[in-house]
């Protein structure tokens, strides 16, 4: 019997000590949130818990390879450019004051600035009160000027509202939550749907909304979910002022898209982003990756992807309108049209799987890289690539059972010698001869990208792809840039003062102190319970790659701009062509 009433006891003391964390801590799920948000939502962005993020950020590699001594070393300078206090760095201080969690952001409106947002506090509501009543007290100076302050009871909530011509800021806290939004109106119905006066249906009883939520991950980041016939509608429409209106029974990308989520996940070492796109499949034909076996062991970037081949005929031969490409396309078109092809001839050429490879030697200046398409009609793709590369006067020769066309020269680098070659199988385009060559004419089995323990190892951590799949491998390519720009650098900071301002190219952590904590990237994408479902995993994800080459390559440009104002010699000009073999150019896309 006593045995029996400890047993009792200890589930007494266990189920409340479980309520109790509950309560404290409820779950970081986007149902509760999206409880409070109108069915119409058409964005919704959603933060669980910024003080776990926090502690999951410090176990990443990124975070290891930032706290490198060598790198702390390197970044002293840059760092002692910024100022003591920013406005970010004091934003993040309050947030981890506040005890943020389940702060989100959402709006059902891309016409006009209608948002809501709001987030759960686990500071005393005093100093909860201090925090943003600081923040508050920017409002007045970042406003337009004339700005009155006035406030409101609705129910049991006061709500203090800040009104400056269009601009309006309203806000309250409701027990341990605060929510503001940019009308008055807004604030009322998300405080009727947390009191439970609501009668209208909210997001999450929304079938898209719910459908894309079983595809997230349970626990995550940061969450976005996205309903995007607003921006479909207005696609339309501006297609139809130009006089580009599609036919009746045909959809663009966007107008397919029901709702997209994305969500990303602090997975120990690694980060990974999860995305899912509901829409119908466009494409049945399934990724088998035939170009894996010509990718040399030494391929930093492997890309494989099913596209709609008749949509990009139609691309071709639609109107290209204006702009830097409108003479080229419309030269392909011509050229096209002339040869008498046609899109039963499009479609029997070439299959609906495309691939990038890219490869850096230790002796190339640039990249090696090359773009392939299937081949299914050898002869109607020999025909089709002639009549394209004629009409932009490529010469033509023939070897290794293929025909190869190289661009003219003039006006490009020594190193550059575009070139295509269409064969049995493939049809072949690369920056030079010798990268096309590699697929035409590969190494012999055994020695190349697939048979690799880093590669097989790598794609283990994403699903089989059925529609996209890309790998990254990172160490390799930051080695290959690193013996690349660092003596670039250290020349350039010798002619450029500016340089040496900013940063000390002596102190450029050794590449071994970088790679190391730099494991390959890999995406892949499948079609899966109505949608395009894509995983990207690695120390970056694809996504975050893609953005940090933008960035990188717009940076370039602004500094490439700076140095021509400054008269810096021609010699130092090179760097700005390094960018643009960045991986941001190859993204895994919610559907192909």
């Amino acid at each position: 019997m006593k045995r029996l009433l400890t047993v009792i006891v200890l589930v007494v003391i266990a189920a409340l000590t479980a309520y109790y964390i509950t309560k404290q801590h409820p779950a970081a799920v986007p149902s509760s949130v999206a409880s409070l948000l109108p069915a119409d939502t058409s964005l919704f962005v959603h933060l669980p818990d910024a003080e776990k993020n926090g502690d999951a950020w410090h176990r990443t590699d990124l975070y290891q390879l930032y706290r490198e001594p060598t790198v702390q070393d390197f970044l002293q300078k840059p760092k002692s450019r910024l100022p003591e206090k920013s406005s970010a760095r004091e934003v993040l201080n309050d947030f981890a004051a506040l005890g943020i969690r389940n702060g989100f952001l959402a709006t059902n409106s891309f016409d006009s600035l209608r948002l809501i947002a709001g987030f759960e506090f686990r500071c005393g509501e005093k100093e909860a009160q201090t925090v943003i009543e600081r923040w508050k007290s920017r409002i007045p100076a970042k406003a337009d000027g004339g700005t009155q302050r006035s406030s409101i009871d609705y129910e049991k909530h006061k709500i203090d509202i800040f009104s400056s011509g269009q601009f309006i800021f309203a806000s309250t806290i409701a027990g341990r939550q605060f929510l503001a939004a940019t009308t008055v109106e807004d604030l009322k119905a998300l405080l009727d749907r947390l009191d439970g006066r609501a009668k209208t249906p909210a997001l999450d009883s929304d079938e898209n909304f719910r459908a894309a939520m079983k595809q997230m991950p349970a626990e995550y980041a940061w969450m976005l979910y996205l309903q995007p016939k607003q921006l479909a509608q207005k696609l339309v429409n501006l297609r139809a002022e130009s006089g580009r209106a599609l036919p009746p029974d045909q959809k663009t990308l966007i107008e397919r898209i029901q709702s997209y989520a994305h969500a990303m996940v602090f997975d120990g070492a690694r980060i990974r982003d999860i995305g899912f796109a509901t829409m119908p499949q466009l494409s049945q034909t399934k990724l088998e990756r035939t170009t894996l076996a010509l990718a040399p062991a030494e391929t930093l970037l492997y890309g494989a992807n099913i596209v709609n081949m008749q949509q990009q005929f139609d691309w071709l031969l639609e109107s290209p309108g204006s702009g830097s490409m409108a003479g080229p396309l419309q030269s392909i078109s011509n050229a096209l049209t002339s040869a008498g092809v046609t899109k039963e001839d499009w479609k029997a050429a070439f299959g609906d799987e495309i691939s990038v490879m890219a490869a850096w030697p230790a002796n190339a200046q640039v990249p090696n890289a090359v773009f392939t398409i299937a081949v299914r009609d050898a002869p109607r793709a020999r025909r089709i690539t002639d009549a394209i590369a004629s009409s932009s006067g490529w010469q033509k020769i023939s070897r290794n059972n293929a025909e190869y066309y190289t661009a003219p020269t003039s006006g490009m680098l020594a190193v550059v010698s575009p070139t295509i070659a269409v064969s049995d199988r493939f049809l072949v385009a690369g920056l030079n001869a010798a990268s096309v060559d590699g697929v035409i004419s590969p190494a012999p089995a055994g020695s190349g990208l697939g048979g690799s323990e880093k590669f097989r190892s790598a794609s283990k951590l994403v699903p089989d792809p059925s529609q996209i799949f890309v790998y990254l491998d990172l160490a390799g390519l930051y080695s290959r840039l690193d013996a690349t720009v660092r003596p670039i650098l250290q020349v350039g900071a010798a002619l450029v003062p500016a340089i040496s301002e900013r940063l000390d190219p002596n102190k450029l952590p050794p590449a071994e102190a970088v790679t190391k904590h730099l494991s390959p990237v890999v995406a892949s994408t499948s079609y899966v319970n109505g949608g395009y479902r894509s995983e990207s995993a690695g120390p970056i994800t694809i996504e975050q790659a893609a953005i940090a080459g933008g960035a990188a390559y717009v940076g370039a440009m602004i500094f490439q701009q700076h140095r021509g104002k400054g008269g810096s010699p021609p010699a130092l000009t090179t760097p700005a062509a390094l960018p643009s073999p960045s991986p941001g150019a190859v993204r895994p896309l919610p559907t192909p």
